[in-house]
């Protein structure tokens, strides 16, 4: 009698149980791989951005660490960092971001070296070359059978040259911890699944809460777990989602503290961002907004793949909405949803490849501005983690290829050498040749002048540069005056760009009234009114436009202080502090009211607030111990005047 041939039904059960037999025990499918195959990506990425060693604090760094009355109390204020919002310490209001981690380490890196930059680009570059290594070894362990794979892919992200915004710039610390952090985890839950080890599960619950600590965006790397173990393990999807539940409660953990320390004590709500800042606030058409974001993912797709040129900033109207009749939203509609339609189509043949294209959607997604409008359109820095997801692809496409097969293992063959070889050197000159733009904001700015000469960012930031007292002060007297109407012409060209832009008309009246105390001191009467009197123009315009701006209101009372006008001074200086507590320049300021109009213990008061803040601030130590001495009282006078001395470098 004939025996009956398993129907489908039967096939699919029989290659079920066959898969969840294989998932039992460790999985082992490895190829032996040669030790410096370990070193190369680490090595590589060294080298490449060795020349970052020796740069400066640049853009966002100043923000972080320079001008952060947190990061530079050192250790005093590692508390602080983890109770308070990313942005405490620094001169704006409405910060919506929770990352001590970084900022921690930054504190940290103070203390040690005050005013130094070189611990935290080293911090940068060993930590970038540690990443390197650890997706090397994940990927050597996730797809064992693809170890050329892995070479390749980790290779590639070493030397990618949009990671120079990431590598060369401090403050990008966020995004190194939180790849680095969030891949590791990814790893580890891999190890526990595959090697049913609760000391993986453990590790990997806490590396994912330190990537959440690094940076918000940690929440794209969840859906990448399931996928993991249905593209590594086999798994199939109800298994692979129900065995990621883990994952959830650092996640629900992080969420729960960040929501307590930024919102339980009515912290002020800021409004949606800027054009200047994210050019699809420009776009009020829902479909219009839709379509431009999609034309700034497929620039960010061409960038990837052809990375040349770059440029630190890339603001509106350098790029303006795109609609749907646009060629450049056409075609990157087209390519995209190929590609999303590609990686669907692996999904269910579990293709590696499949996995690279899923890893770039998922972690792409948040910084896209498809789903929901973040604080910028445009940021090399926000490629850094969906890279991976392109550099794999590629490496994927060439290893699978019928000419990578060699007869030994841990050899290349001639047409894998021909493919990548180039591609590794036309990426490692890039990212050697742009570093140097990252040597400071001299540098930086400068190169924006070329790369995106529009952009009213990039107009600012040169004006904001070069009318800054130390840019000033670095040139030739008889150069001095050319400087200052060349700071003047770009801030104006950037209200002309944008004439809703706040911050450039703040820093007109910074410079104008910079101006005006020159002459002052020069004894031109004349000039110095018409400074003031422009300085308080270009306030009222900054406030037309931002009247929440505590810097606005600080400055602006500064001028009328200075004019002798106290009473409206004290209250603008009122208004600053009511808009941000802890202004420490505005605390100090407000006290100097008060002593002006001889009430001496609220000076004080306001002068120990200013302290509080900020231990740094000499002119605070100074204003207060010479109160204490008009209130009669030498001892404590003497006390404050001594720190003042101390901080000042006098014996």
């Amino acid at each position: 009698m004939s025996q009956r041939k398993p129907g489908k039904r039967e096939k699919f059960a029989a290659a079920a149980q066959a898969r969840e037999t294989e998932t039992e025990t460790k999985i082992d499918r490895s190829v032996k791989v040669p030790t410096w195959w370990f070193l190369l990506p680490v090595i590589t990425a060294f080298l490449v951005y060795a020349n970052t060693l020796g740069h400066g604090f640049a853009l966002d760094d100043y923000a972080a660490i320079l001008e952060n009355s947190d990061t530079r109390k050192g250790f005093a204020a590692l508390g602080d960092i983890f109770s308070t919002s990313y942005r405490h310490g620094y001169t704006m209001i409405g910060d919506e971001l929770y990352r001590p981690l970084p900022k921690a380490l930054f504190a940290i890196c103070w203390q040690l070296a005050p005013d130094s930059a070189a611990p935290g680009h080293w911090i940068n570059v060993i930590l970038f070359a540690i990443t390197c290594f650890v997706i090397f070894r994940s990927l050597n362990r996730w797809f064992p059978s693809h170890p050329l794979m892995a070479l390749i892919a980790s290779m590639l992200f070493a030397v990618h040259p949009v990671h120079t915004e990431v590598v060369a710039n401090i403050k990008s610390l966020d995004e190194i911890l939180s790849f680095l952090l969030g891949f590791i985890s990814l790893d580890l839950f891999f190890r526990y699944h595959n090697e049913h080890k609760k000391r993986f599960l453990i590790l990997g619950s806490f590396t994912l809460f330190g990537a959440f600590l690094s940076k918000e965006s940690t929440i794209t790397f969840l859906p990448l777990f399931p996928l993991l173990l249905w593209f590594a393990l086999d798994f199939d999807w109800k298994k692979a989602i129900v065995s990621s539940w883990p994952v959830l409660i650092p996640t629900l953990v992080f969420f729960l503290i960040r929501h307590q320390i930024l919102y339980s004590e009515g912290m002020f709500t800021p409004g949606p961002p800027s054009v200047a800042d994210n050019m699809l606030q420009y776009a009020k058409d829902p479909l219009l907004r839709f379509t431009s974001a999609v034309a700034m993912l497929g620039r960010y797709l061409q960038v990837l793949l052809v990375p040349f040129p770059l440029t630190f900033d890339l603001s509106f109207p350098q790029v303006t909405p795109e609609g749907p009749g646009s060629f450049r939203f056409i075609v990157s509609a087209v390519v995209l949803t190929g590609l999303l339609v590609l990686a669907f189509w692996g999904l269910a043949k579990r293709t590696g490849w499949s996995f690279a294209l899923l890893f770039f959607f998922v972690t792409v997604s948040v910084s896209s501005n498809i789903f929901v409008l973040i604080g910028t359109h445009y940021g090399e820095r926000l490629m850094y983690m969906p890279s991976f997801g392109i550099v794999l692809s590629l490496a994927w496409l060439i290893s699978l290829g019928k000419w990578a097969i060699t007869d030994k293992p841990g050899r290349f063959s001639p047409m894998v050498i021909s493919i990548t070889l180039p591609i590794l050197l036309v990426y490692s000159g890039l990212t050697v040749a742009r570093n140097p733009v990252w040597k400071d904001n001299g540098t930086l700015y400068y190169s924006g002048l070329t790369s995106a000469p529009n952009s009213v960012r990039v107009q600012y930031y040169q004006g904001l540069y070069l009318g800054k007292e130390e840019t000033i002060a670095g040139f030739p007297m008889e150069s001095r005056d050319s400087v200052v109407k060349a700071a003047f012409k770009h801030l104006n060209r950037a209200t002309e760009l944008y004439p809703s832009f706040h911050d450039a008309w703040t820093q007109l009246g910074v410079i104008s009234f910079r101006q005006a105390q020159l002459a002052r001191n020069a004894g031109d009467t004349l000039n110095m009114k018409k400074y003031m009197d422009n300085a308080l123009k270009y306030y009222s315009e900054a406030l037309r436009y931002n009247p929440y701006d505590p810097v606005v209101y600080n400055n602006s009372a500064t001028v009328y202080f200075e004019a002798g006008n106290i009473q409206e001074a004290f209250k603008r200086f009122q208004k600053a502090v009511e808009y941000k507590p802890d202004y420490a320049d505005a605390l100090m300021n407000l006290g100097s009211c008060y002593g002006m109009m001889g009430q001496f213990d609220q000076a004080i008061q306001y002068f120990d607030k200013c302290i509080a803040v900020d231990p740094s601030k000499a002119q605070a130590w100074y204003f207060a111990g010479i109160t204490w001495r008009n209130k009669g009282d030498e001892n404590k006078a003497a006390y404050y005047l001594g720190q003042f001395e101390r901080l000042n470098g006098k014996k």
